[in-house]
């Protein structure tokens, strides 16, 4: 018979699915203008703070893993890098592209992303985690993928099916890590980086050039070159064929990877940060992209020369680029949406400078004879980085509490003098 705690696991299971039925049922028979008139907030609000929390806690946890101090799940190499792009770089992506939704839209989501965090760290049960992660998935492309579909330019429209296949990914893995398969599951994490590499080289791109294209207006210059649709078209087709040629050619795939790096390089220098001397926070900003440039190059390079360093050339790309570009994105957005954006650029210097140092400290890991002492110097680095950035994030909300109490309270009665 099975025993008390295989009997809750069960009931959770069926409970979760038949919320998870209900809630899609819910979402489903709602009318527009039923949503229209229903409370909305900001994804970016409740997902980034979510996200920055557990990137905190995520990387010290799995060095502490290593050392039998920490959840043991996090100490398999497939485990942790799951959790990093599945699990916090996907609530990155629900936080930046899901904008202001219903309330209990949004609580749902969140409470399926935590649930899934919560119990594949406590290993509580196979099938409880990969059902709340599947559920969220599911959930998060509803949300975005007919939004995303409507652009008119096949180059804007790659994101819904860019989006979509990291969801299915998100559960095809969690089923096939079910079954022992781990060269597979590996393969497909190690792919998967490249679908988020070409995800922040399409973002990132459309952030930095408008941003620095203002800033030249500002001093009375003009930016020719600016989204560069070619260089972004040639991205798009050279990591997606790099990704579909490496079960034929893990050559031939490593030299489009080097492509796109120098690609991206290019792109970077044709937008002239260094004009932008008096703006470091978009230089922070191509701090990051160039991270994304160096880490396809060595992508590339090593799946050329076949070399074990490939590992070393995913963190570049998930540390250096994802690590650099998620702190400034979230700081970014959070601080535009307040409008007080100009008031952080210290904080922000700081924080690329952190990320920086752990990105370059982890890649040196896996050539030191020192390689725990040089992997626990960048988490504590990866984590100082994300304090700061979660600090903002707290600030933030201290200041639309205290604007939204300001702008509810009643206004003062107006006292007259009667004497004459």
């Amino acid at each position: 018979m099975p025993d008390a705690s295989e009997c809750t696991e069960n009931i959770i299971f069926v409970s979760m699915v038949a919320l998870f039925f209900y809630s899609f049922e819910k979402m489903k028979n709602i009318q527009p203008h039923r949503l229209n008139t229903e409370a909305k907030v900001y994804a970016h609000q409740w997902f980034f703070l979510a996200a920055c929390g557990y990137a905190i806690l995520i990387i010290p946890l799995t060095i502490m893993a290593r050392h039998g101090y920490g959840p043991t799940i996090l100490a398999t190499p497939t485990n942790h890098a799951f959790e990093m792009l599945f699990g916090f770089a996907l609530a990155l992506i629900a936080g930046y592209l899901l904008g202001p939704m219903p309330r209990r839209q949004l609580i749902l989501l969140l409470f399926f992303w935590l649930l899934a965090r919560l119990t594949g760290l406590a290993d509580m049960g196979t099938w409880l985690v990969l059902v709340s992660n599947a559920v969220f998935a599911i959930l998060l492309a509803r949300q975005l993928l007919p939004r995303l579909w409507v652009a008119k330019k096949w180059r804007n429209r790659i994101l819904a099916p860019l989006i979509g296949l990291l969801c299915i990914l998100s559960i095809t893995i969690g089923l096939i890590s079910q079954s022992s398969h781990h060269e597979l599951t590996r393969y497909l994490l190690d792919e998967s980086v490249q679908l988020f590499a070409l995800l922040m080289l399409f973002m990132g791109g459309r952030m930095l050039a408008p941003a620095v294209a203002g800033e030249f207006y500002r001093q009375g210059l003009n930016l020719q070159a600016r989204v560069q649709p070619r260089i972004e078209a040639g991205l798009i087709v050279s990591i997606t064929a790099a990704i579909c040629l490496t079960p034929v050619s893990a050559s031939g795939s490593g030299i489009l990877l080097i492509i796109s790096g120098m690609l991206t390089g290019i792109r970077l220098l044709r937008w002239q940060l260094w004009r932008c001397q008096t703006r470091p926070d978009l230089i922070c900003l191509g701090i990051g992209y160039a991270w994304l440039a160096l880490g396809l190059v060595i992508l590339g390079s090593a799946k050329l020369s076949e070399s074990i360093h490939l590992n070393t050339a995913i963190h570049a790309i998930t540390v250096g680029a994802l690590g650099t570009l998620a702190c400034n994105v979230i700081v970014r957005v959070s601080l535009l949406h307040i409008k007080q954006y100009p008031s952080r650029i210290a904080h922000i210097l700081a924080i690329t400078a952190c990320m920086t140092i752990s990105a370059i400290l982890r890649i040196s890991a896996d050539f030191s004879v020192n390689r725990e002492i040089l992997l626990a110097a960048s988490a504590t680095f990866w984590a100082i980085s994300f304090l700061l950035v979660f600090v903002i994030l707290l600030d933030c909300l201290k200041y639309r509490l205290v604007r939204k109490i300001v702008t509810e309270r009643p206004p003062l009665p107006i006292k007259t003098d009667k004497k004459i």
